[in-house]
């Protein structure tokens, strides 16, 4: 151990494998997130392990530092592993990875053998400029039995983004098993095992697992175009010159330039003094109706001087366009010329800000001035979250849910809430969470989730947050005794090098080749 404390990281990482006694590099940066608070060991040469199974509780490990910090992301192309990744690009593929580390004490056997372990991704379901992504690690005898660690993601431009789960791309890395995990990974979660995708996570650090899985990030781009000609030219323009009486065609252009499907689509455009909308010209065509559909009265609002219509919705590089007539006012003898009408079109997907653009006749005779409308707001926006999970603890190992809050707004409604009471028992789904009660069969520290279910324009959303997450303890008191003096020191697996080098150096080589060599650019 002296002689890896004094060589590169690049080299210290290949004897490290060979010897079997860490793991490969997992960068670590500062980041909120790990829970829940457990008790830890600082490691070093010769350390125990712990007496029972428990996940990632190691701190200062060679080459991985906290281990509590063990959910990270990489950038395409990219050698680092990081947590926050604050410069995600559209139709970016990012790779995440969950550390998975049993710390009990190798010399335990089959008793340190973390049971029916299980890892989960939980992906934000949303459009929003910052994002977080949560990983757990759970098992049925490990204590906490629920881990869990946040990764934080924003975009370089600032813009909203969804993240979409890769199908197919979850895979685990290990010493003794390599091989594809389900993408259960993303919903319920997923099992993985040190030899086999069993559950069954070993204690030591060469028993440990690496899981990764791909995203994709969606970032929205449209834009609006506006343009208008005389009626019978084949030509759009921004502006034309027309006369009191003339006929005049006006096209709204909307494209989505982006890779995510934008939704229920609003066209809102202003129609300036000195028009009249011709009842019955407003259509719409896109590829669903390439000839055009027409839009019925409802079309034109604010006594003629706005249309306002919902186009659908519109998969990415695909594009609509509404098309109306208007009419030149009549102008008598006493009257002044309008000038320059310019008409102002918005666009607003669903959840999305909206953009615009102006065309505008110019109107022959004596100019005058015409104030310009006030815009018409964009529609609201839904909002849901969950606000508050309260909880207490009662006789016989009980919880009781005291209050549950959340908020759905702007035509989002509640759905209903599933609690996870983190000891592997069957989530409740209920629309009711307060009064709700749970039992735990035995003692221990478990990790309460609420995770509550809108329905926002016909979608199912999801919304989880910190204040909807609780941890209660149960423990049974016991006569203290006094311990008798150990007969032999345990071995840890990771500090006795000499009486394991033999065995691990044929496992080493595999190490190193099928899982380290991924890794040997990463810094620590």
């Amino acid at each position: 151990m002296n002689f890896l404390k004094n060589i590169s990281t690049r080299t210290k990482l290949a004897v490290v494998a060979l010897l079997a006694v860490t793991a490969v590099a997992v960068p670590v940066a500062v980041h909120a997130g790990p829970s829940p608070d457990r008790p830890t060991k600082v490691y070093s040469d010769g350390v125990k392990g712990f007496d029972h199974p428990t996940f990632n509780s190691f701190t200062n490990v060679p080459n991985i530092g906290d281990e509590r910090q063990f959910f990270n992301g990489m950038y395409p192309g990219g050698k680092v592993f990081s947590d926050p990744m604050p410069q995600v690009k559209d139709g970016d593929t990012l790779t995440l990875e969950v550390y998975v580390h049993n710390d009990a004490d190798p010399s335990l056997g089959d008793a340190g053998t973390a049971k029916n372990t299980s890892v989960k991704v939980a992906l934000p379901s949303g459009i929003a400029t910052k994002q977080q992504a949560v990983a757990s690690i759970s098992s049925s005898n490990a204590s906490p039995s629920v881990v869990t660690d946040t990764l934080d993601l924003s975009a370089d431009n600032g813009g909203s983004f969804q993240l979409a789960y890769v199908p197919g791309s979850a895979q685990e890395h290990g010493n003794y098993f390599n091989g594809p995990v389900s993408d259960s990974i993303v919903t319920t979660g997923a099992p993985v095992g040190t030899r086999g995708l069993n559950g069954n996570v070993e204690g030591c650090f060469d028993k440990m697992v690496l899981v990764t899985l791909q995203v994709k990030v969606k970032m929205p781009q449209y834009k609006v175009t506006k343009e208008v000609r005389p009626s019978g030219s084949k030509t759009w323009s921004k502006n034309i010159n027309a006369k009191a009486g003339d006929d005049v065609q006006w096209l709204v252009t909307f494209a989505n330039n982006g890779n995510t499907e934008l939704d229920n689509v609003n066209v809102i455009d202003q129609i300036p003094a000195g028009l009249t909308v011709v009842p019955g010209s407003v259509k719409l065509i896109d590829g669903t109706y390439p000839n055009g559909v027409a839009y019925g009265a409802s079309a034109i609002q604010d006594n003629g001087r706005t249309i306002n219509v919902n186009i659908g919705s519109y998969a990415a590089g695909v594009s609509a366009y509404v098309e109306y007539d208007t009419k030149v006012d009549p102008i008598d003898a006493k009257q002044c010329t309008p000038g320059t009408l310019t008409n102002k079109a918005f666009a607003a997907p669903a959840n999305f800000g909206a953009v615009f653009d102006t065309a505008s006749v110019t109107v022959a005779g004596n100019k005058c001035t015409t104030p310009t409308p006030t815009p018409t707001p964009s529609p609201k926006t839904p909002a849901v979250s969950c606000d508050l999970l309260d909880v207490s603890q009662g006789d016989n190992r009980t919880v009781t849910v005291n209050d549950f809050k959340f908020t759905a707004k702007n035509g989002a409604t509640f759905k209903d809430v599933v609690l996870n009471w983190g000891d592997g028992s069957t989530p409740l789904t209920t629309n009711t969470a307060k009064g709700q009660t749970h039992s735990y069969g035995a003692d221990g520290t478990y990790s309460i989730t609420a995770v509550a279910h809108f329905t926002v324009n016909g979608k199912d959303v999801s919304a989880d947050s910190a204040s909807c997450a609780k941890q209660v303890t149960f423990s049974t008191p016991t006569t203290p005794t006094t311990p008798g003096a150990p007969t032999q020191l345990v071995n840890t697996g990771a500090g006795d090098v000499a009486g394991i080098f033999a065995a691990a150096a044929i496992a080493g080589a595999v190490l190193y080749r099928l899982f380290l060599g991924r890794r040997l650019s990463r810094e620590s």
